[in-house]
Protein backbone atom coordinates (compact mmCIF):
# COMPACT_ATOMS: atom_id res chain seq x y z
CA UNK A 1 0.00 0.00 0.00
CA UNK A 2 1.47 3.36 -1.07
CA UNK A 3 1.88 6.35 1.20
CA UNK A 4 -1.02 8.75 0.79
CA UNK A 5 -0.17 12.28 -0.31
CA UNK A 6 -2.45 15.01 1.08
CA UNK A 7 -2.81 18.46 -0.48
CA UNK A 8 -4.86 20.93 1.53
CA UNK A 9 -6.89 23.28 -0.66
CA UNK A 10 -9.32 26.18 -0.47
CA UNK A 11 -12.45 25.89 -2.61
CA UNK A 12 -13.99 29.35 -3.10
CA UNK A 13 -17.76 29.51 -2.69
CA UNK A 14 -19.55 32.84 -2.46
CA UNK A 15 -17.33 34.93 -0.18
CA UNK A 16 -15.84 32.03 1.77
CA UNK A 17 -13.47 29.13 1.23
CA UNK A 18 -14.51 25.55 1.90
CA UNK A 19 -11.51 23.80 3.43
CA UNK A 20 -10.66 20.60 1.63
CA UNK A 21 -7.98 18.03 0.91
CA UNK A 22 -6.99 16.16 -2.24
CA UNK A 23 -5.66 12.64 -1.67
CA UNK A 24 -3.41 10.71 -4.03
CA UNK A 25 -0.37 8.42 -3.96
CA UNK A 26 2.87 8.26 -5.90
CA UNK A 27 1.17 5.64 -8.06
CA UNK A 28 -1.89 7.74 -8.96
CA UNK A 29 -1.86 8.41 -12.72
CA UNK A 30 -1.22 12.00 -13.81
CA UNK A 31 -4.82 11.97 -15.09
CA UNK A 32 -7.37 9.87 -13.21
CA UNK A 33 -11.06 9.85 -12.25
CA UNK A 34 -12.01 11.89 -9.18
CA UNK A 35 -14.23 10.90 -6.27
CA UNK A 36 -15.75 13.52 -3.99
CA UNK A 37 -16.23 11.88 -0.58
CA UNK A 38 -19.08 13.65 1.22
CA UNK A 39 -19.21 13.41 5.00
CA UNK A 40 -22.17 12.66 7.22
CA UNK A 41 -23.85 15.20 9.49
CA UNK A 42 -21.40 16.83 11.93
CA UNK A 43 -18.54 14.83 10.41
CA UNK A 44 -15.67 16.35 8.44
CA UNK A 45 -12.80 15.23 6.26
CA UNK A 46 -10.78 13.99 9.25
CA UNK A 47 -13.63 11.90 10.68
CA UNK A 48 -12.99 8.16 10.91
CA UNK A 49 -15.49 6.93 8.32
CA UNK A 50 -14.60 9.65 5.84
CA UNK A 51 -10.90 8.78 6.11
CA UNK A 52 -11.66 5.05 5.95
CA UNK A 53 -13.21 5.28 2.50
CA UNK A 54 -10.94 8.08 1.31
CA UNK A 55 -7.84 5.98 1.93
CA UNK A 56 -9.28 2.96 0.15
CA UNK A 57 -10.41 4.88 -2.91
CA UNK A 58 -7.06 6.67 -3.06
CA UNK A 59 -5.16 3.40 -2.97
CA UNK A 60 -7.46 2.12 -5.73
CA UNK A 61 -6.04 4.78 -8.10
CA UNK A 62 -8.51 7.67 -7.79
CA UNK A 63 -7.93 11.27 -6.83
CA UNK A 64 -10.18 11.79 -3.83
CA UNK A 65 -11.44 15.18 -2.69
CA UNK A 66 -13.07 15.62 0.69
CA UNK A 67 -14.12 18.99 2.07
CA UNK A 68 -15.63 20.41 5.23
CA UNK A 69 -19.15 21.79 4.86
CA UNK A 70 -20.14 25.20 6.10
CA UNK A 71 -20.40 25.03 9.89
CA UNK A 72 -18.33 21.82 9.97
CA UNK A 73 -14.69 20.98 10.55
CA UNK A 74 -12.10 23.55 9.53
CA UNK A 75 -14.58 25.53 7.42
CA UNK A 76 -16.34 26.41 10.67
CA UNK A 77 -13.55 28.95 11.30
CA UNK A 78 -14.83 30.96 8.32
CA UNK A 79 -18.57 30.42 8.58
CA UNK A 80 -19.13 29.98 12.30
CA UNK A 81 -20.73 26.89 13.74
CA UNK A 82 -24.41 27.71 13.27
CA UNK A 83 -24.78 25.10 10.53
CA UNK A 84 -28.57 25.10 10.81
CA UNK A 85 -28.87 28.51 9.18
CA UNK A 86 -26.68 27.32 6.29
CA UNK A 87 -28.38 24.03 5.42
CA UNK A 88 -29.57 24.98 1.89
CA UNK A 89 -26.06 26.23 1.04
CA UNK A 90 -24.47 23.09 2.50
CA UNK A 91 -26.50 21.13 -0.05
CA UNK A 92 -26.02 23.42 -3.06
CA UNK A 93 -22.27 23.98 -2.56
CA UNK A 94 -21.61 20.68 -4.35
CA UNK A 95 -22.14 22.48 -7.68
CA UNK A 96 -19.30 24.89 -6.90
CA UNK A 97 -17.08 22.02 -5.75
CA UNK A 98 -17.63 20.15 -9.02
CA UNK A 99 -17.02 23.35 -10.98
CA UNK A 100 -13.73 23.84 -9.09
CA UNK A 101 -12.58 20.33 -10.02
CA UNK A 102 -13.48 20.82 -13.68
CA UNK A 103 -11.77 24.20 -13.97
CA UNK A 104 -8.90 24.18 -11.47
CA UNK A 105 -7.99 20.49 -11.55
CA UNK A 106 -8.53 19.87 -15.26
CA UNK A 107 -4.92 18.74 -15.80
CA UNK A 108 -5.48 15.86 -13.38
CA UNK A 109 -9.07 14.99 -14.29
CA UNK A 110 -9.42 12.08 -16.71
CA UNK A 111 -12.14 12.64 -19.31
CA UNK A 112 -14.33 14.61 -16.87
CA UNK A 113 -14.91 11.45 -14.83
CA UNK A 114 -16.28 12.63 -11.48
CA UNK A 115 -18.07 10.41 -8.96
CA UNK A 116 -19.81 11.35 -5.72
CA UNK A 117 -19.70 9.04 -2.69
CA UNK A 118 -21.25 9.82 0.67
CA UNK A 119 -23.16 8.65 3.72
CA UNK A 120 -26.11 10.14 5.61
CA UNK A 121 -26.09 13.91 4.98
CA UNK A 122 -23.53 13.28 2.24
CA UNK A 123 -25.87 10.76 0.62
CA UNK A 124 -28.75 13.24 0.70
CA UNK A 125 -26.58 15.92 -0.94
CA UNK A 126 -25.69 13.39 -3.63
CA UNK A 127 -29.33 12.48 -4.29
CA UNK A 128 -30.49 16.09 -4.47
CA UNK A 129 -28.09 18.66 -5.92
CA UNK A 130 -25.66 15.95 -6.98
CA UNK A 131 -28.44 14.23 -8.89
CA UNK A 132 -29.26 17.30 -10.97
CA UNK A 133 -25.59 18.04 -11.75
CA UNK A 134 -24.86 16.03 -14.88
CA UNK A 135 -21.11 16.51 -14.41
CA UNK A 136 -21.33 13.91 -11.63
CA UNK A 137 -21.22 10.70 -13.65
CA UNK A 138 -21.61 8.19 -10.79
CA UNK A 139 -23.59 8.64 -7.56
CA UNK A 140 -23.11 6.29 -4.60
CA UNK A 141 -25.32 7.23 -1.64
CA UNK A 142 -25.32 5.41 1.69
CA UNK A 143 -28.00 5.76 4.40
CA UNK A 144 -29.59 8.73 2.63
CA UNK A 145 -32.75 10.42 3.87
CA UNK A 146 -35.55 10.71 1.31
CA UNK A 147 -37.54 13.57 2.82
CA UNK A 148 -36.53 16.09 5.48
CA UNK A 149 -40.08 16.79 6.69
CA UNK A 150 -38.99 15.17 9.96
CA UNK A 151 -36.95 18.27 10.82
CA UNK A 152 -39.87 20.66 10.36
CA UNK A 153 -39.84 21.48 14.07
CA UNK A 154 -36.44 23.09 13.62
CA UNK A 155 -38.09 25.81 11.54
CA UNK A 156 -40.75 26.88 14.02
CA UNK A 157 -39.15 30.33 14.14
CA UNK A 158 -39.76 30.98 10.42
CA UNK A 159 -42.90 31.32 8.37
CA UNK A 160 -44.55 28.07 7.28
CA UNK A 161 -43.97 28.79 3.59
CA UNK A 162 -40.30 29.59 4.16
CA UNK A 163 -39.84 26.43 6.23
CA UNK A 164 -41.42 24.35 3.48
CA UNK A 165 -39.14 25.95 0.89
CA UNK A 166 -36.07 25.06 2.96
CA UNK A 167 -37.21 21.46 3.31
CA UNK A 168 -37.81 21.23 -0.44
CA UNK A 169 -34.30 22.54 -1.11
CA UNK A 170 -32.70 19.69 0.82
CA UNK A 171 -35.01 16.70 0.32
CA UNK A 172 -34.04 14.20 -2.39
CA UNK A 173 -37.79 13.70 -2.83
CA UNK A 174 -37.87 17.14 -4.52
CA UNK A 175 -35.03 16.38 -6.95
CA UNK A 176 -35.22 12.74 -8.01
CA UNK A 177 -36.77 11.74 -11.31
CA UNK A 178 -37.02 8.47 -13.21
CA UNK A 179 -34.56 8.32 -16.06
CA UNK A 180 -33.24 5.39 -18.12
CA UNK A 181 -29.72 6.44 -17.09
CA UNK A 182 -30.38 6.06 -13.37
CA UNK A 183 -29.42 2.39 -13.32
CA UNK A 184 -26.11 3.17 -14.99
CA UNK A 185 -25.42 6.09 -12.68
CA UNK A 186 -26.76 5.41 -9.18
CA UNK A 187 -26.08 2.91 -6.40
CA UNK A 188 -27.71 3.17 -2.98
CA UNK A 189 -27.24 1.20 0.25
CA UNK A 190 -28.86 1.01 3.68
CA UNK A 191 -28.95 -1.20 6.79
CA UNK A 192 -32.30 -2.45 8.05
CA UNK A 193 -31.43 -1.65 11.67
CA UNK A 194 -30.48 1.97 10.97
CA UNK A 195 -31.95 3.93 13.89
CA UNK A 196 -31.08 7.35 12.42
CA UNK A 197 -32.56 7.17 8.92
CA UNK A 198 -35.32 4.53 8.79
CA UNK A 199 -34.87 1.73 6.27
CA UNK A 200 -38.07 2.72 4.42
CA UNK A 201 -36.13 5.67 3.00
CA UNK A 202 -34.21 3.21 0.82
CA UNK A 203 -37.42 1.80 -0.64
CA UNK A 204 -38.80 5.27 -1.36
CA UNK A 205 -35.60 6.26 -3.19
CA UNK A 206 -35.46 2.99 -5.14
CA UNK A 207 -39.07 3.35 -6.30
CA UNK A 208 -38.74 7.05 -7.13
CA UNK A 209 -35.66 6.42 -9.30
CA UNK A 210 -36.87 3.14 -10.79
CA UNK A 211 -33.67 1.38 -9.71
CA UNK A 212 -33.04 -2.28 -10.39
CA UNK A 213 -32.41 -4.64 -7.48
CA UNK A 214 -28.71 -4.89 -8.36
CA UNK A 215 -28.33 -1.13 -7.80
CA UNK A 216 -29.56 -1.45 -4.22
CA UNK A 217 -27.37 -2.91 -1.45
CA UNK A 218 -29.13 -4.00 1.74
CA UNK A 219 -27.78 -5.32 5.03
CA UNK A 220 -29.81 -6.67 7.94
CA UNK A 221 -27.42 -5.14 10.47
CA UNK A 222 -24.75 -2.47 10.60
CA UNK A 223 -26.76 0.54 11.71
CA UNK A 224 -26.22 4.02 10.33
CA UNK A 225 -22.46 3.49 9.93
CA UNK A 226 -22.44 0.08 8.18
CA UNK A 227 -20.52 -1.48 11.05
CA UNK A 228 -19.13 -4.85 9.94
CA UNK A 229 -19.92 -4.16 6.27
CA UNK A 230 -17.61 -1.30 5.32
CA UNK A 231 -15.22 -3.41 3.29
CA UNK A 232 -18.17 -4.92 1.45
CA UNK A 233 -19.53 -1.45 0.68
CA UNK A 234 -16.11 -0.43 -0.63
CA UNK A 235 -15.96 -3.50 -2.88
CA UNK A 236 -19.50 -2.91 -4.19
CA UNK A 237 -18.52 0.70 -4.88
CA UNK A 238 -15.33 -0.19 -6.72
CA UNK A 239 -17.28 -2.56 -8.95
CA UNK A 240 -19.91 0.10 -9.65
CA UNK A 241 -17.25 2.74 -10.36
CA UNK A 242 -16.10 0.68 -13.34
CA UNK A 243 -19.00 2.36 -15.16
CA UNK A 244 -17.20 5.73 -15.05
Amino acid sequence: MSRIIIENVDIPVDNINLKGSIYSTSGTPSKAPWIVNLAGFMNHRESYLVKYFTERFTNAGFYVLSYDYRGHGETKKETGGNWFEMVPQIFSDIHSVIEWIVKVQSKRLLEKKIALFGRSLGGAIILSHGFIDERAKILIALSARYDYQTIRGRYQSVEEKEGEEIINKISPKSFLKKNPRNNQRIMIAHCQDDDTVPFDNLNHIKEHLGLNDENVVKFASGGHTFSGHREEIFNYSIEFLKRL
